[in-house]
């Protein structure tokens, strides 16, 4: 007889099945419902909960917490998708792809910023985490191209937002080319904070696309600090293009999960390691 015994320990679920041990982390059962959403359009609960292996109720907060973030709606049962676009959709998911240890880099990053700093923020999913985590600072100014770092920040009026504007890339729903550039270069910046497709010591900081590489390599040239936030997957990795060498940074900060000995390596290179310490969730799911 198969035997199943749930344990719930922060943000994962061990499965222990016939002497067996499995791991769900609780951010990729999220992530795989909304694959689930977007292949099938709608999910039940009884079938969610038979299919990980958890309760009902589990099934149920993570429903309601995928509707607060505005990836479904829920219905009697189960939850039917929101109509959006493909890169709409490609964008949750890559947000929901280590969400938990991109929340943590975001806060600690949070730390660095100070009341009159010019900051220029990117367009990635961990830089949106970070602005989730600043929206109580004081005279404070935000440079970016991300339309979603935008968004984020509206009706926070102790902090001035600058968008670059220029030719909209709508798979990471942000602004590339020439013009970002340009304005870019006409302000004076305090700290840039940016993540990365890919770092290594050998090819530096790397983006899958050249214009986003572009844009990055103008945050980099352009600021007194560069603070790069990188998860443990992005270590060892090597995109298509190089936005700049590792020399440029002077803090990276990451996760737990990230080895130490890969951390060493950059250390030696004369960059600041910061790591994110754990944390406990607030109501809501944000981290405290």
């Amino acid at each position: 007889m198969w035997r199943i015994i749930i344990l719930t320990l922060r943000n994962l679920t061990f499965m222990l099945i016939q002497g067996g041990i499995g791991v769900v982390r609780a951010e990729d059962r999220r992530r795989e419902i909304i694959r689930r959403l977007d292949d099938q359009g709608i999910v039940r609960v009884s079938e969610l909960s038979s299919a990980f292996a958890v309760t009902e109720e589990t099934i149920r907060r993570d429903l309601e917490r995928l509707e607060r973030e505005g990836y479904l709606q829920r219905t009697h049962g189960g939850a039917v998708k929101i109509a959006s676009t493909q890169e709409e959709t490609a964008f949750h998911i890559r947000n929901m792809r280590n969400r938990y240890e991109k929340q943590l880099i975001g806060r600690k990053a949070a730390e660095l910023v100070r009341p009159g700093d010019v900051i220029v923020v990117d367009a990635s999913t961990t830089a949106l985490q970070f602005v989730n985590f600043i929206k109580d600072k004081k005279d404070l100014v935000v440079i970016t191209h991300a339309l979603k770092v935008v968004m984020a920040l509206v009706g926070h009026p102790d902090i001035t937002v600058i968008c670059t504007g220029g030719t909209l890339h709508s798979r990471t729903f942000s602004f590339v080319g020439p013009l970002v550039e340009k304005a870019l270069a006409s302000y004076n910046i305090h700290k840039a904070f940016i993540s990365c497709k890919g770092v290594t010591l050998e090819e530096g900081i790397t983006e899958s696309t050249e214009a986003q590489a572009r844009v990055k390599a103008q945050m980099v040239g352009g600021a007194k600090e560069v603070i790069l936030l990188a998860d443990h997957d992005k270590f060892g990795t090597a995109a298509l293009a190089t936005v700049a060498p590792v020399r440029a940074v002077d803090k990276l900060i990451t996760d737990p999960g990230t080895p130490e000995e890969e951390l060493e390596k950059f250390r030696s290179a004369g960059i600041e390691i910061l790591v994110a310490e754990e944390a406990k969730a607030a109501p809501g799911g944000r981290l405290a």
